[in-house]
């Protein structure tokens, strides 16, 4: 059977559309007030450093994902034990993702639909998506980043034509001095989204050409960091820092108030289907990431059954969670980051390239 195979053009577009994810639909940074943008171009910069630690770790393993090296550097047991706990942490990020999205539906369109049904939609197009392959998926990729791309520039456009942009909204800049930025900036703002392209590490050896996968992750991030801080300076400048932070998802409130000319109104409907895109997306890579995970550390051939049962446990976490939103959003605002998020976005690998270093010094004495 030939090895599915994607090239860099697929991987950067993946990437982009990943990283957006649910950071572009949530109030990033929104603790730091009016100085939200720096946070936003900081964790960008956090974000290459960690995605250096990550593609370092790769080279050492070119053809083999995450699940398939741990037990190689770190043993039998511990390394295999980690494989689990990471395709736990798949499944898991995966449903609160789903969750996110859940969450957005009922609160706009379709608010007389139950979690449930609209869960299990979801569900039954993520379970096909991934039975076709990372290849063919990843070319959907492409035109996804192609559709998303155009309409925010116009929503963008919009903003200015409409006259919805104060830049004062902004000052005074850096009012309450570096804390509140610092206290923004770690740990969510650099485990979501740059910490979860840990996820690519399942990816990369899909890869055609090992060299550019490097300077195409970084080429990602920084694009996404770049359109984060405008988007971020955007909110700001149409809403203001207070509404803000007291909004769920500021996106679909600052794009409620375009009206041009009484024609050109009510696009919260397209930012939610694009939305749904981007979340589609990023459940999507987990979703992968846990089915792949699961075939390589039980030595598996791929079967819908995998995709199946993989896609059950996503949608079942996602309703089980948390009893409400509010709750949900404090489970991820103040638990995860700390308690999940660190540990396998950070600390795993960084002793995993710790190990590697030393290895490599004791090898050459």
């Amino acid at each position: 059977m030939i090895k599915e195979q994607i090239n860099h053009v697929q991987l950067f577009c993946m990437m982009v559309l990943f990283l957006f994810g649910t950071a572009i639909l949530l109030d990033v940074g929104s603790g730091a007030k009016q100085d939200a943008w720096i946070v936003t171009l900081l964790s960008s910069l956090a974000g290459v450093l960690i995605y250096s630690m990550y593609y370092y770790i790769y080279k050492k393993y070119p053809d083999k994902p995450l699940t398939s090296y741990l037990p190689i550097i770190w043993g039998k047991y511990v390394g295999t034990l980690c494989s689990y706990f990471y395709i736990l942490y798949f499944i898991y990020i995966a449903s609160r993702v789903l969750r996110d999205f859940e969450e957005l539906l009922i609160a706009s369109p379709y608010y007389r639909t139950s979690i449930i049904t609209i869960g299990l939609c979801i569900i039954f197009l993520l379970i096909y998506a991934v039975s076709l392959g990372i290849e063919v998926f990843s070319r959907a990729a492409i035109i996804c980043f192609g559709i998303i791309l155009v309409s925010f520039l116009t929503i963008n456009l919009m903003f200015v034509l409409g006259g919805f942009i104060h830049p004062e909204n902004t000052l005074p800049i850096l009012s309450e001095g570096w804390k509140p930025i610092i206290k923004e900036l770690y740990p969510l703002n650099i485990t979501v989204p740059y910490g979860e392209l840990i996820t690519f590490t399942m990816i990369f050896p899909y890869l055609n050409n090992v060299k550019k996968g490097f300077k195409v992750g970084i080429f990602a991030i920084l694009f996404v960091g770049l359109y984060f801080t405008f988007s971020s300076l955007q909110y700001i400048w149409v809403l203001g820092p207070d509404i803000i932070t007291r909004s769920s998802f500021p996106a679909l409130t600052a794009v409620a108030y375009i009206d041009i000319g009484n024609f050109i109104q009510r696009l919260d409907t397209i930012v939610i289907i694009l939305m749904i895109i981007l979340g589609f997306i990023k459940i999507s890579v987990f979703f992968f990431c846990a089915v792949l995970g699961i075939n390589q550390v039980f030595s598996i051939k791929p079967h819908p059954f995998i995709n199946c049962f993989v896609g059950g446990m996503i949608v079942l976490f996602s309703l089980i969670i948390t009893t409400s939103y509010q709750d949900h959003l404090e489970e991820g605002l103040k638990l995860v980051p700390y308690y999940l998020h660190l540990p396998f976005q950070l600390f795993i690998p960084f002793l995993l390239l710790l190990t590697i270093l030393v290895k490599e010094k004791i090898l050459k004495k």
